[in-house]
């Protein structure tokens, strides 16, 4: 057995093997199965997974011993063993084969490899950084994100257990997003073990690392349009305009694919907004905008509940009732049994149709955009942002 049993050194390994990547792809997949089912025995349906990939005993023989009989154990050896340290490496490895794209999947991701590192014997968290590099960020911030969840109680299938987890591999990490988050974790966690797992990080970090500013508060999302003015808004509303607007927006990010991916800074100093212009998948245009706290006249947060469901019902309710109410009169006065019927079938339909939609239909908040306004110039607006995320910017500007 190798006595460096490092991340580096592991994904060397893995990089060494004919089949690595085969062997990185099979333990992420059976690794995500259990943490979508659940379940700690990473072992049921090994032998399907092994036989799909065309694996053979030999194929799985590494230096730190052979992946195949790892995973039949469950990796269940001892903390710190080489075993557990491949199994960590072939996950992260697994991780950055198929990387997860936009903040949605990379909370899918973090929250799988916290549930693991906290109910199995595979911990791919110390491994990102190696794994994945600089893509790595937006994992670690999904990992932020999952903290402050436990922390406010809306994540209880990873428990506190697997905050104090996330919060020692978000210490451990050298990224800087990673450490930005840690360093406002410390300030804003209410838990007391993961408070002082960060803060001892915070503490650690050099002066200049933190920088002039303080703290910085991270917050991706998406550049949207700013909102409208009343009067701007009837008149492109009447001319039509706006629906071409909205038609020519979708038409892009569906067919061409263009996407607006923007970062905000949040610190002492003020905001520094990174954005993109994406087209087919590559970068056209990268622009900063940078709003001084002087300069800053209103921050607003917007968070859009799902409304499809809701007009749909009401569009259900409007046509079932007419429709409904008018044959049911004809047939009162034409003494028709079956149009009488009808009318009150429809009638039921749409008010059924507007119940189900609007009541049953889950109305919790999907989408958040907060609005900067500066004092001068157009303002800024942010979609898609975690509504923790966007709280968590908004009271720092306050502070």
């Amino acid at each position: 057995m190798p006595a460096d049993r490092s991340p580096h050194a592991v994904l060397e390994e893995i990089a060494s093997r004919p089949r690595g990547d085969d062997l990185a792809r099979l333990v992420h997949t059976a690794a995500f199965a259990a943490a979508d089912e659940k379940r700690a025995r990473i072992e049921d349906g090994l032998a399907e997974l092994v036989e799909r990939a065309h694996l053979k005993g030999e194929d799985a023989e590494t230096s730190y011993g052979n992946v195949l009989r790892a995973l039949e154990r469950g990796g269940a050896e001892a903390a710190g063993s080489a075993t557990r340290a491949l199994l960590a490496g072939l996950l992260a490895r697994g991780v950055a084969l198929s990387p997860p794209a936009g903040a949605d999947a990379e909370a899918r991701v973090a929250e799988s490899l916290v549930w693991l590192a906290a109910n199995t014997s595979i911990d791919a968290l110390s491994a990102l950084d190696a794994a994945l590099g600089e893509k790595a960020e937006g994992l670690w911030i999904a990992v932020a994100t999952l903290i402050r969840r436990v922390d406010s109680g809306t994540a209880p299938l990873v428990g506190r257990a697997g905050a104090i987890i996330a919060a020692a591999a978000l210490r451990a990490s050298e990224s800087p997003a990673a450490r930005a988050e840690a360093r406002a974790l410390a300030e804003d966690a209410r838990d007391p073990i993961v408070r002082t797992l960060l803060s001892s990080n915070a503490a650690s970090a050099p002066a200049e690392e933190a920088g002039p500013e303080g703290p910085v508060t991270i917050a991706i999302g998406e550049i949207v349009p700013a909102p409208r003015g009343p009067i701007a808004l009837v008149l492109l509303g009447f001319t039509g305009i706006l629906a071409v607007m909205h038609l020519g927006r979708l038409l892009g990010q569906v067919a061409l694919r263009y996407r607006h991916p923007a970062e905000m800074q949040v610190s002492a100093k003020g905001i520094v907004i990174h954005t993109k212009t994406e087209l087919l998948g590559r970068t056209l245009k990268e622009r900063d905008i940078h709003i001084p706290i002087e300069a800053l006249l209103r921050a607003t947060r917007e968070v859009r509940y799902p409304r499809l469901a809701l007009y749909t019902g009401l569009g259900a309710l409007a046509i079932g009732s007419y429709l409904g109410v008018s044959l049911f009169v004809d047939g009162a006065r034409a003494g028709s049994p079956e149009l009488l019927g009808i009318g009150l079938l429809l009638l039921v339909v749409g008010i059924a149709l507007d119940y189900v939609l609007s009541n049953i239909v889950p109305g919790a908040p999907r989408r958040c955009r907060v609005v900067l306004v500066p004092r001068k110039g157009p303002a800024v607006a942010l979609g898609r942002i975690d509504p923790l995320r966007a709280d968590e910017a908004l009271n720092r500007l306050k502070r």
